[in-house]
């Protein structure tokens, strides 16, 4: 029996076809990981928008439907607003307010409540308008709002939903003025 012909068919890797495997792994990995990341974090943002979106638009349906204002807020123990325009992303509710005084009494429903927002997300809103209220006719009161959706360490992400008084809204990456969309400290 020829060795030298036994082993010129034998299968099996080389150490060198292994490491150039391994190489190639490694750079693909190094490019997709990024990359993908990236798409999690979009994801991440486009998902908490059109959440918050969908909130928005059923307070102003709820609010022409009921006859009666309903206001939506940023909420730290989901009962009541919390006032910190800075922390949407920690809890929000919506609830009727029928006496218009934009805070959550113990005869009012709460009609829906929103937790579980990805964690690195962050949603704020300007310090003159820290909730939302419509009116029956479906009007948003109050001035314009902006909703700054961020994600820190990764700006691209960032969008924003803005409010008109007329209750409507649109999903932009530039806030109303041209600027890029930052997140306050």
């Amino acid at each position: 029996m020829d060795v030298t012909a036994t082993a010129a068919h034998a299968r099996g890797f080389t150490v060198i076809g292994m490491m150039i495997t391994l190489v190639v792994l490694l750079l693909l990995t190094g490019i997709g990981i990024p990359t993908w990341r990236q798409m999690m974090d979009h994801a991440s943002v486009s998902s908490t928008r059109n959440l918050v979106a969908g909130s928005i638009q059923l307070a102003r349906q709820g609010a022409v439907t009921r006859i009666r204002p309903l206001t939506l807020c940023p909420s730290n123990d989901l009962q009541h607003c919390s006032r910190n325009y800075k922390a949407w992303h920690q809890g929000i509710i919506l609830f009727e307010d029928s006496n218009a005084n934009r805070r959550r009494d113990r005869d009012e429903p709460l009609l829906r409540v929103i937790q579980g927002i990805p964690p690195r997300v962050v949603i704020q809103s300007s310090r003159g308008r820290r909730s939302i209220r419509y009116s029956p006719d479906g009007s948003a009161w109050g001035s314009n709002l902006t909703l700054r959706l961020c994600l820190p360490g990764t700006p691209e992400a960032n969008r924003a939903i803005i409010l008109y008084g007329t209750g409507r809204i649109r999903f932009s990456r530039l806030l109303p003025d041209g600027k890029k969309i930052t997140c306050l400290k």
